[in-house]
């Protein structure tokens, strides 16, 4: 296809990789990128061969994958305005990445020459490459498992290394005064035991919270894919959490940044969504115009692709109105990516997430830890009557140093067993009732029931949540994954006290709720339909009493002519 220079001009435009440079300057960039086209299947090039070529993608998909022991690894699929082959042009070295055209695929592509000019010229598009070439390496390099499938990062960053320093200065100061306790106080008569001892202790502590600043740092990432932006937030030994705010869902996104920010180019990113669920915060992100612009080109992207859909649909919806065959379409014009199923494990009884049949309806309860901080000492009574039991028919009713007689020896150990075995039973069956649930009919509930006691619960219609949040604080929970999740309603607050997995937890409430809106949209754009197709059915069919008329009174002038 041969694509006009305009287009080609407007298109550039609209990449973050140009912003901000003057209309003549992307002009001669567009007169330097030659047009490529790609039949499905084939390749851009393969995995350890020298990069010769940088292209962004105009029209169609590019299918990214590795090569390990033989076996391909699918890492990504890019869509347009996505680039490719940067890696191996910016660091003079073989392409990491194997490339070839998922379908017919129309591209722009600058050689090595006009590359190495773009570099020279234009230092912010470079610092983006450089950006870009290094997200993929580390989304590579963590294959995060909470990825969707067909989900690529574009961005990934962390805060500020200014941050990191600054924080740094803490264990330094501890630090220097262990050096000065360690060789100046220790010249001074009575203190050199006491000194040496102090400016040692000091020196490994600063030593010690010194490295776990910087793993503190490097845990925190931002990050953007083409489905949502995210905040991972790990506290070494402490807490982690991931917030999110789903693309489709993205209202606006504001930087702010201060004096010092300006200079050394960091600042908070606000991110607000429709709905006010994953709108965050991110705070000190590194190089923010840069992440900011990556948002709003793909929210570019996602706009478009709605307003494609929608038309196709109101194309089709039109003709069949007006009597035209077409093939109804079944896709829904919204698409929502399901969080991938939580695979049960373990006993039964023990089970903290269980789904309905038919999957509308999925109840959680707290971990097992929980029922087993509160009962293991029945746990462990129950134990002993058994171990009791068989140390007394082994040694003929022998306790110790008393032999009971075999009736009092089974009615002690009947009602110790039916005690601790009371006491357990109740403890279960407590932990039982104490339920967190999302419903077919789209309501979260918090309940709590006491055996033959009290039952409290509280609901909210999810359509109502302004805001989700999930935390995992301590090593325990970090280590056996189970926190709590925080959903705000209105003026209320319902929180999921110890769920195991409390991010697929936040994921399945989101899913819901960002179902109910999708299907609320979907119904006002097919209300829309049929007020439009009903319009156009009228008209079409005055417009053909028209002409009939014509065409039985040739002679006749019609109003209006």
């Amino acid at each position: 296809m041969s694509i006009a220079f305009e287009d080609k001009v407007l298109f550039l435009k609209q990449r973050i990789l140009f912003r901000g440079i003057p209309e003549e300057e992307v002009e001669e960039i567009a007169r330097r990128m030659k047009e490529i086209s790609h039949a499905a299947g084939e390749k851009l090039f393969s995995e350890g061969e020298r990069g010769y070529l940088f292209y962004i993608i105009y029209k169609g998909k590019v299918r990214t994958w590795i090569t390990n022991e033989g076996e391909e690894i699918e890492l990504a699929i890019l869509e347009e305005g996505d680039k490719v082959g940067e890696e191996g042009m910016l660091l003079n070295r073989p392409q990491p990445i194997s490339a070839a055209a998922a379908e017919e695929t129309v591209l722009f592509a600058l050689d090595k020459h006009n590359f190495e000019w773009l570099l020279i010229n234009y230092p912010d598009a470079e610092e983006f490459l450089y950006t870009l070439a290094e997200s993929r390496l580390q989304a590579r390099r963590y294959r995060f498992d909470w990825l969707h499938k067909g989900e690529t990062i574009h961005i990934l960053t962390r805060r500020h290394p200014a941050v990191l320093w600054l924080e740094l200065t803490k264990p330094v100061t501890v630090f220097v005064i262990g050096i000065f306790l360690l060789f100046y106080l220790m010249k001074v008569p009575g203190l050199t035991l006491v000194s040496e001892i102090m400016g040692v202790v000091l020196i490994v502590i600063s030593f010690l919270w010194g490295l776990w600043e910087v793993l503190d740092w490097q845990n925190d990432y931002f990050i953007i894919t083409n489905q949502r932006v995210v905040w991972l937030e790990q506290v070494l030994l402490q807490a982690a959490s991931r917030r999110e705010a789903p693309l489709a869902a993205v209202q606006s996104v504001d930087v702010q940044t201060s004096q010092v920010g300006r200079i050394l180019d960091f600042g908070n990113i606000l991110v607000r969504t429709f709905t006010g669920t994953g709108s965050m915060r991110l705070t000190n992100v590194n190089r923010p115009k840069q992440f900011k612009g990556q948002i709003e080109e793909l929210l570019i992207r996602v706009r478009e692709k709605t307003e494609s859909t929608e038309e196709e649909r109101v194309r089709q919806s039109i003709r069949q109105g007006l009597g035209l065959e077409a093939a109804p379409v079944d896709d829904p014009i919204f698409h929502l990516e399901k969080p991938e199923e939580y695979q049960p494990t373990g006993l039964a009884i023990l089970r903290t997430r269980e789904v309905s049949p038919d999957g509308l309806t999925i109840t959680y309860h707290r971990h097992w830890l929980i029922l087993l901080a509160k009962t293991w000492w029945s746990l462990l009574g129950v134990i002993g009557m058994v171990v009791f039991l068989f140390y007394g028919l082994l040694h003929k009713f022998t306790v110790l140093t008393f032999t009971l007689p075999p009736l009092s020896f089974f009615l002690l150990w009947f009602v110790g067993t039916l005690v601790f075995g009371a006491f357990l039973a109740y403890h279960y069956q407590d932990w039982k009732n104490d339920i967190y649930k999302i419903t077919k009919d789209d309501m979260i509930i918090d309940a709590e029931k006491k055996p033959f006691g009290e039952e409290i619960s509280r609901s909210a219609p999810i359509k109502n949540i302004i805001s989700l949040e999930h935390q995992r604080q301590g090593i325990i929970r970090l280590l056996l994954n189970f926190g709590l999740v925080k959903v705000v309603v209105a003026d209320a607050t319902l929180t999921f006290y110890d769920v195991h997995d409390p991010a697929q937890v936040q994921q399945d409430i989101y899913y819901r709720q960002e179902q109910i809106k999708l299907r609320r949209q979907e119904a006002e754009i097919e209300e829309d339909r049929k007020h439009l197709t009903k319009w156009l059915r009228v008209y079409h069919e005055i417009w053909q009493e028209e002409e009939r008329q014509k065409q039985n009174n040739p002679g006749e002038d019609r109003p209006g002519e």
